[in-house]
């Protein structure tokens, strides 16, 4: 029997040590708007998307990312997940609800040990009158016109120290690997994975992870509608004192647009567009040799990824960071979810 158990990315958490910076470039530069404000984070989302929110700004020590959510496709497969994952080292329980969605299963991956969220139940966007659209009905508000205009979450990608194990363990939960570039046979530098392939190829992607440390992560990306759009993005970020870290350029191995900045908590964003469908259930996954020139940095314009584009956050801090096996900022975590993590509120 086929299987699809998750539906879409729903959104991500963002760390921020400046987090009124954060929200406010957010808002301002990246042109998300603010659904609510619970604690100590903010939620936002993007002019074009339907649930309560896709990004969430929690204040922290350091830049990283937090939890992970996807929805999943149906209303019993979150309790799904929750049955195959029992028992193992990747479970981490149950959350009755969050902001913005209802009763939540929590795991982990294997090695990234990065924390994600499935959950079926989600309160959607309401738009006051002001802000819905007269004409185009099915969205859920008018074009907002804020900054570069950010219409969706598209992917955001991971270091791991076991690439090959966790793509196996994202594929049990019905992941199709679309992509992945080698330097040598069975060392891969980079992956792309999606639950559903409707958008684009990838809403997950994985990189290598030498730092000893676990949790950590490499960037979120945005979508806009067009790959124009991305050159306008390029110059709303120098408008508005924000350097392009990398870009504008073409990801050879998904084809989209690109353009990577910092916010102002140091954090890694990227707003992109186009980029090739896959839906193909049966698709094999496409091996890229990086000797033969990786056509994941970039085709266009011979774009070379500046020093320090690697780097993941948080950034390692010694020998005792590689001693945490599961968190994603060693002590830092505890600050972020307190005991909200596999627990109840």
């Amino acid at each position: 029997m086929s299987e699809i158990l998750l539906s879409q990315l729903a959104h991500v958490e963002l760390i921020s040590p400046k987090p009124a910076e954060t929200v406010e470039w957010m808002k301002e530069v990246f042109g998300l708007e603010e659904t609510s404000r619970e604690g100590r984070s903010v939620y936002l989302r993007g002019w074009a998307e339907w649930l309560h929110s896709s990004l969430i700004i929690t204040e922290g020590r350091e830049p990283g990312v937090g939890r992970i959510g996807w929805r999943t496709y149906g209303p019993e497969d979150p309790e799904t997940v929750a049955k195959r994952l029992a028992g193992t080292e990747e479970a981490v329980g149950w959350v009755d609800d969050w902001e913005g969605h209802g009763a939540t299963y929590q795991y982990r991956a294997p090695h990234g040990r990065h924390l994600h969220e499935v959950f079926w139940d989600v309160e959607r966007y309401q738009a006051p009158p002001e802000k819905q659209d007269p004409v185009i009905k099915n969205r859920p508000q008018r074009f907002s016109g804020k900054g570069i205009g950010a219409r969706y979450l598209d992917h955001v990608t991971m270091p791991t120290q076991n690439m090959v194990g966790d793509i196996d363990f994202y594929k049990r939960l019905g992941a199709r690997h679309t992509a992945q570039t080698e330097v040598e046979p069975g060392f891969e530098v980079f992956s792309t994975l999606t639950c559903n392939g409707i958008r684009s190829t990838h809403d997950l992607a994985l990189v290598p992870d030498f730092s000893g440390m676990t949790g950590r992560a490499h960037h979120i990306a945005f979508r806009v509608d067009q790959r124009q759009d991305v050159e306008r993005a390029a110059e709303v970020f120098l408008a508005n004192d924000t350097p392009i870290e990398f870009g504008p350029g073409v990801h050879g191995i998904d084809e989209i647009t690109y353009l990577y900045v910092r916010e102002p908590g140091g954090f890694r964003m990227e707003i992109n567009s186009g980029g090739w469908i896959n839906t193909m259930p049966d698709w094999e996954t496409t091996t890229y040799q990086a000797a033969g020139g990786n056509p994941g940095q970039s085709i266009w314009r011979n774009v070379e990824a500046p020093e320090g584009f690697h780097e993941a956050w948080p950034l390692p801090v010694g020998a005792a960071a590689a001693k945490n096996d599961e968190a994603i900022a060693g002590e830092n975590v505890r600050d972020f979810f307190g005991d909200q993590v596999g627990g109840s509120r």
